[in-house]
């Protein structure tokens, strides 16, 4: 993590000021960098598809420190497993891999691709934005110890219900969707500093402690305050280093 965090006194948490920070984003200019699904208000507990820190009825925005992150997270879900020999599972496959055998497959299928090449056409419908935190506010550093304690101390009612007894960075990070919304209400409603609300939280990507990332909520004129440039296209791996390196970090090519 970057600089030092500051102690609220009002809640504890560890709070960094915001200060115009430069982050990046992968985003579709079809949608925008500053328009992401509004997501909405229910009972419904059904939240698979929202994103690790989306609020109810609000809007959410995800970035990293620098480019590099921004793919890595993009592309962080693709990345290529370690070799699992085929005959683990199953008989009279020799020394092939599982990964090999489903190369075979999809090329007899007649798949486009192979398993972990990435397609360039979809990367390609992206463009990398340049973003300016405002100059105002507070964000959260949601991984720091004081926040893990704050959340420990105020675990929501109906997460204490469905097991969670114990907060930890780990818990943060899970995939359980509900779990992770829950606590990022807990951190978004609290009140801090001049009696303001967060403007949203950083963390260290799951993919690489080397990446920072960032979560805004776009709420209270916090859209109006975040400056973005026009963005850059997305180039082949052989012009753009930065995507070449996160795919050869992963394990994939792109085709």
């Amino acid at each position: 993590m970057l600089g030092e965090a500051l102690t609220c006194p009002v809640t504890g948490l560890a709070l960094i000021p915001a200060a115009g920070q430069t982050v990046f984003r992968l985003a579709k200019p079809s949608y925008g960098p500053l328009n992401p699904q509004c997501r909405t208000i229910s009972s419904c507990d059904d939240r698979s598809s929202w994103n690790r820190f989306d609020l109810p009825g609000e809007q959410t925005i995800y970035a990293a420190s620098n480019p590099d992150g921004a793919y890595g997270e993009l592309l962080g879900r693709l990345k290529k497993p370690r070799p699992v020999p085929a005959a683990r599972y199953l008989d009279d496959v020799g020394s092939a891999t599982i990964e090999e055998l489903i190369t075979e497959d999809w090329a007899a299928a007649g798949k486009k691709l192979a398993p972990y090449v990435v397609d360039i056409n979809w990367l390609y419908e992206f463009r990398l934005y340049t973003l300016t935190l405002p100059e105002q506010g507070w964000l959260v550093e949601s991984e720091h110890s004081r926040t893990v304690n704050f959340l420990q101390s105020n675990i929501p009612v109906d997460l204490w219900e469905r097991g969670i007894h114990h907060v930890t960075v780990s818990t943060l990070r899970c995939e359980d969707r509900y779990v992770t919304t829950r606590l990022a209400e807990q951190l978004a409603r609290s009140r801090v500093v001049g009696d303001s609300m967060p403007l949203g939280l950083r963390y260290g990507s799951k993919h690489g402690s080397e990446w920072d990332c960032w979560t805004v909520w776009l709420r209270e004129g916090v859209a109006a305050s975040t400056g973005v440039n026009g963005g850059t296209e997305v180039a082949a791996a052989n012009q753009n280093p930065v995507l070449a390196k996160v795919l050869d970090t992963f394990g994939l090519s792109a085709g």
